[in-house]
């Protein structure tokens, strides 16, 4: 069934309910994990994605009482760095909070030399037959060098192709598409069907961090494009931000203005 433009983006909102990344409240968090998490929750967020960093004090069956009692869920997690000694304990946090996707980055030493390539090709396949045992999938996020140009091709390509789509897919930034140079809708529909959740986030006329709608991005084409693309959740993110919760309320009330609007 095709959709006209508006109507794609009122079905994606309505049908997907909507995330944040918790990195965005990093410094909250550190002050109070839960009483952060009860604000997200007022605000009408649903899904959540914590990130390795942010949650390794608190015991997997805490958080996992807490997102109930809350009525949120986490479908993914960040884990960073992920390697193959910290793997098993990963994955058993993830299952008991309820994540299906491991969402995971490398550094740009990690891939910028032909051997360093190879070699973390040879661990994210390591790490991702072993996700894929467990149920689960990994997802890897790229920031803005992978999609330089190298040897003729691009660094997030090589991945993808020497992991094998289906032990690895991606979750796509939005904002970090844009500062490298491409189109954040023409990339979900060149990569489609293997960014099943995307980081949505803003960017300036300057290349700065900003909350959703007052950036430069085309939302309503954005959203459009989901159903295509084959994107089942997006988390609302901002890596910087002096007041990180005043911005995720704006961001997502742009959001739901959109919805109103269509």
């Amino acid at each position: 069934m095709r959709f006209v433009r508006c109507g794609d983006m009122m079905r994606e909102l309505t049908v997907i309910p909507p995330g944040v990344q918790l990195f965005t409240l990093r410094n909250e968090l550190e002050q109070d994990f839960f009483g952060t998490l009860e604000k997200v929750a007022d605000m009408g967020y649903k899904l959540v994605e914590p990130f390795s960093w942010g949650y390794e004090q608190i015991p997997a069956e805490q958080l996992k009482a807490e997102l109930r009692r809350l009525g949120l869920r986490a479908i993914s997690t960040f884990v960073y760095p992920l390697t193959p000694d910290t793997l098993e304990s990963h994955l058993a946090y993830a299952e008991t909070i309820g994540a299906h996707y491991i969402v995971t980055s490398l550094t740009e030493e990690s891939y910028a030399e032909e051997q360093a390539l190879q070699a973390s090709i040879a661990m994210l396949r390591k790490l991702g037959l072993a996700i894929r045992r467990r149920g689960m999938q990994l997802l890897y996020h790229p920031h803005g060098e992978e999609f330089d140009i190298r040897n003729g091709c691009r660094t997030i390509d090589r991945l993808l192709a020497g992991v094998g789509t289906d032990v690895m897919k991606l979750a796509l930034d939005t904002y970090w598409l844009k500062k490298a140079g491409i189109d954040p809708r023409s990339a979900l529909l060149s990569y489609k069907g293997l960014s099943p959740l995307i980081h949505v986030k803003d960017i300036d006329q300057d290349g700065q961090f900003t909350e959703i709608g007052r950036g430069t991005l085309d939302w309503t084409s954005l959203f459009g494009s989901f159903g295509e693309a084959g994107v089942r959740y997006y988390f609302v993110e901002q890596d910087e931000s002096p007041h990180p919760l005043q911005s995720i309320q704006a961001s997502l009330d742009y959001l739901k203005s959109r919805l109103a609007a269509d």
